[in-house]
């Protein structure tokens, strides 16, 4: 059985990315578990999973991220020269810039050569075709999966100490990596012209980077962009209101208000009818919502 080791401080992986670079060490397979307002308020970087071809490490970014010489640990690392393999980094890169202020360098994303391809499956189903594995399975961990990977996926990764299920999962991630990217590395060399192989080499060096402006999250609402300029102004306040309710209360947003009341409340431009009777502290947080809309909309429109 291969071994792993959990990572929790900065030290940890100061000297793990020390003995990297002496011994020879450029390229490691990388993937992220996060938090995204499911079990609490807000977004995190929950682990990191590192695979250096030999090797399996679970970095705890909670513990690292609390203190200042953890999140530059992890700074140095996520923009350093080490090739980072990943699959799919956009909305890690993302997060990781939003929560952690780093943004992601030195990525190598499988996606890129997949979509090159024509293949728009998920990584497990790229595993299943060209790995010929089972991938719920990870046997370095003597144990299986039970229940679907999206199980997983909106697991609670802000748990410690990590179940055990979950660690088999997270490290089944970036378990074949390295294996995907050399047989995808041979399509693209048998199949693909000169000139696509220079187009998937400089989407390479921007896989990682924003493609559009960072939006707030009200405008991130469905059916943001069909309402006009009045509900626009009240979908924003009502947002802001239900974001500090859950902010003060640390549940996720939903679990004060759904998205389609924000959205109805815009419309109606009234938020009674809406939020639940007989809650002081969201009728409160809501009327003042609504006073703070009707002062925007009366300040001239630049």
């Amino acid at each position: 059985m291969i071994d792993y080791s959990i990572i929790d401080n900065n030290i940890g992986l100061n000297e793990l990315v020390a003995k990297w670079g002496g011994d020879g060490v450029s390229s490691v397979a990388m993937d992220f578990e996060e938090e995204s307002n499911l079990h609490c308020y807000g977004e995190y970087v929950c682990t990191m999973q590192l695979f250096d071809g030999t090797c399996y490490y679970l970095v705890d970014c909670l513990a690292l991220s609390r203190t200042e010489e953890g999140r530059a640990s992890l700074k140095a690392f996520l923009e350093g020269p080490i090739e980072k393999v990943m699959f799919a980094c956009q909305s890690d890169a993302a997060l990781a810039r939003k929560t952690l202020g780093i943004q992601l360098a030195n990525i190598y994303d499988i996606r890129v050569l997949a979509m090159a391809l024509g293949l728009t499956g998920n990584l497990s189903s790229l595993e299943e075709k060209y790995i010929k594995t089972d991938v719920s399975e990870v046997p370095f961990l003597e144990g299986t999966l039970h229940g679907s990977k999206k199980k997983f996926q909106t697991a609670n990764w802000m748990r410690r100490p990590i179940p055990r299920e979950q660690i088999i999962y997270a490290l089944g991630d970036v378990a074949h990596l390295f294996e995907l990217k050399a047989v995808l590395e041979g399509e693209v060399l048998q199949t693909l012209s000169v000139s696509k192989q220079k187009e998937i080499a400089y989407e390479m060096k921007r896989c990682a980077l924003p493609k559009n402006p960072e939006r707030p999250g009200w405008e991130k609402i469905c059916n943001y962009r069909l309402l006009g300029y009045r509900e626009r102004v009240f979908i924003k306040h009502y947002f802001l209101a239900r974001d500090s309710v859950a902010r003060r209360r640390n549940v996720p947003a939903s679990r004060v208000l759904a998205k389609q009341d924000i959205v109805g409340m815009a419309k109606a431009q009234d938020w009674r009818g809406f939020v639940p009777a007989g809650s002081r502290e969201l009728e409160t947080a809501f009327s003042k919502a609504h006073e703070n809309a009707l002062k925007e909309l009366r300040k001239p429109v630049v």
